[in-house]
């Protein structure tokens, strides 16, 4: 992955991409698979989706592989092993032609989901099944999923929403069975201090960044509270590395009935606070569609522009 042309620039991920799909008309919410679901059945309106993004303004777009899995591939749709891997290939490769019919210079990013994405209880937001899985029972778990990402060369790993230390060590170990990969980290929480799962952000970083400290090239937060944000980030700061946030637009998920109970916010009042803390990915998670990531791309630029007057 060549960042060379983005070294001293703020580099903006896209937005929420099973909440996008949701407002294009698909039922991504309820369905275990999330945005996979369109990857599976629709993969051109998935493509149209990332076109969107692309035509916003991003630098880096995410696969639709958040929640799935070679099991549940197999299981929700019937598949095959081998059709099941087939389908977590073509992700990357749905991202890619989407940026090359924009004509863009833009990034894939793999999104690489916790275990308990595909348990589809809201687990990743709690973390409650951590206690029960060993490092390497976690590692034995990610790894099928991506070792097919890995041969489909995204330009990055996005590990997403994990909401414990010990998974965050287990990913960071299993990225080191892929030597020519990089990736971020970005953790769950649901406060200003800690993981999901109760633990000192800062604690479940370092932690993980020395399992692997070549390959995860940043660390973050994502799908949190964006007024969360800078508090989070600034326990951050000492960490060699530079800093990832895409929060959610403020939005409460309700596992149960599978929807959001609030309307959120725009990002755009944020960004600022974001650049300032030295966060150097930005992006945005659930409830941020394309009209927002171009909205955040003009506060970017715009302020930037500003900072170097």
């Amino acid at each position: 992955m060549n960042f060379a042309d983005l070294k001293n620039k703020i580099i903006l991920i896209d937005g929420g991409l099973g909440t996008t799909l949701h407002e294009y008309g698909h039922d991504t919410l309820a369905d275990p698979l999330w945005s996979g679901k369109v990857l599976v059945k629709r993969p051109d309106q998935l493509v149209k989706v990332h076109r969107a993004f692309v035509q916003a303004g991003c630098d880096i777009i995410l696969s639709a592989t958040y929640q799935i899995s070679i099991d549940n591939l197999m299981k929700c749709c019937e598949m095959s092993h081998e059709q099941a891997e087939e389908t977590i290939f073509n992700s990357v490769t749905l991202a890619r032609q989407a940026i090359s019919e924009e004509k863009a210079q833009c990034f894939v990013a793999a999104s690489v989901g916790p275990y308990g994405a595909v348990l589809c209880d809201g687990s990743e937001f709690n973390g409650w099944y951590t206690d029960s899985m060993t490092i390497e029972q976690f590692k034995d778990w990610h790894r099928p999923r991506l070792a097919v990402l890995a041969r489909a060369e995204p330009d990055l790993i996005a590990f997403e929403t994990i909401p414990s230390k010990k998974e965050a060590e287990a990913l960071a170990e299993l990225l080191k069975e892929y030597p020519n990969l990089k990736g971020w980290l970005s953790f769950n929480c649901q406060n200003a201090s800690t993981t999901a799962l109760g633990e000192p952000i800062e604690e479940a970083a370092v932690s993980a960044c020395l399992k692997s400290p070549d390959q995860i090239i940043a660390v973050g937060v994502n799908c949190v509270h964006p007024a969360n944000v800078v508090p989070l980030i600034e326990k951050l700061r000492p960490l060699n590395r530079d800093l990832v946030a895409y929060p959610n637009s403020g939005v409460i998920w309700d596992s149960e009935k599978c929807i959001f109970n609030n309307q959120g916010q725009a990002l755009t009042s944020y960004i600022r606070s974001y650049i300032d803390a030295g966060v150097k990915y930005i992006g945005g998670c659930c409830n941020v569609n394309p009209n927002e990531i171009s909205a955040m791309r003009h506060v970017i630029d715009e302020y930037l522009s500003k900072k170097k007057l």
